[in-house]
């Protein structure tokens, strides 16, 4: 995992799935805004920021259901219209299970968002997709998953971009770190995933961690699996059989980047303005 040189961001823009989108953090459901690990590590940036009396803006424009093709078309677009610091990428679980043919579509996609970032004058790190082993129904999935986390590396290599290791962090074996639906992860892995980012960017702060002994893995007796097939994986597959996204309708986050304000006493970051209200978290 090769750091970056230490910079003073004052802006950053994540583009994504619902993994940046911050699907499966802590009460998520209630706001969507100050969750996830992207915004956990907007947060990290922003206290970084303040030490150094700079403002800070941030944009979130992952959302869930998009693939490779979406992100780094229309999402890469509205990024670069923002002229951010930073960006991150985080693409590629959502295109595991394409055909392999497509891979040479997919790589040229990605080379060329990474270019026109870097032209641009965009700091980037780029993250792998995850390493589906955490539950025995999704380890068939492990080979492909592999073959586009190398995908994402090799591309990223030819422009000395950094990539977080998503593929071979070994927590993420363990159930305490997803959440109930077993496809995102739980507030526990999005924090340890922002810290990891933060570690990357040779950021001074760091989020708070629960020891584990202290975390709970979601329930996986008979009733509970027999649940989240009803509740989560016929939904799934419905929609596929449709040609549907979990994303359609929806918007992301943010539809322009927004300031956030810190209170480095209390580590509390507030983001001044969304499309909903205003929102504080403890980073």
């Amino acid at each position: 995992m090769r750091s970056v040189s230490k910079f003073l961001y004052r802006s950053y823009v994540a583009i994504g799935d619902s993994l940046s989108e911050g699907l499966g953090d802590f009460d998520f459901d209630a706001s969507r805004c100050g969750r996830g690990w992207a915004d956990r590590l907007a947060g990290l940036l922003a206290l970084e920021a303040d030490q150094h009396q700079e403002e800070f803006f941030f944009g979130n424009y992952a959302l869930r259901g998009g693939g490779m093709l979406e992100i780094l078309t229309a999402q890469l677009e509205d990024a670069l219209k923002a002229k951010p610091d930073l960006v991150t990428i985080m693409a590629g679980s959502n295109d595991i299970m394409c055909r392999r043919s497509k891979h040479s579509a997919l790589e040229s996609l990605l080379r060329g968002a990474i270019s026109r970032l870097l032209d641009a004058g965009c700091h980037v790190l780029v993250v792998n997709t995850i390493h589906p082993t955490h539950l025995r129904v999704f380890r068939p999935m492990a080979r492909k998953a592999r073959v586009m986390s190398q995908l994402i590396e090799r591309v990223s290599a030819e422009f000395g971009v950094p990539v977080l290791d998503l593929f071979s962090m070994n927590e993420f074996s363990n159930l305490k770190f997803w959440s109930e639906d077993m496809v995102h992860f739980s507030g526990h892995g999005h924090i340890r995933v922002a810290n990891k980012a933060a570690d990357l960017l040779g950021l001074s702060s760091r989020i708070e961690e629960f020891d584990e002994s202290q975390m709970a893995a979601p329930q996986r007796s008979l009733w509970h699996t027999l649940r989240w097939l009803w509740v989560y994986v016929l939904p799934f597959w419905g929609r596929r059989l449709r040609g549907a996204s979990s994303g359609d309708g929806l918007n992301p986050k943010h539809l322009e980047p927004v300031q956030m304000i810190c209170n480095p006493g209390e580590r509390i970051v507030s983001l001044v303005a969304t499309q909903t209200s205003s929102v504080a978290y403890v980073v």
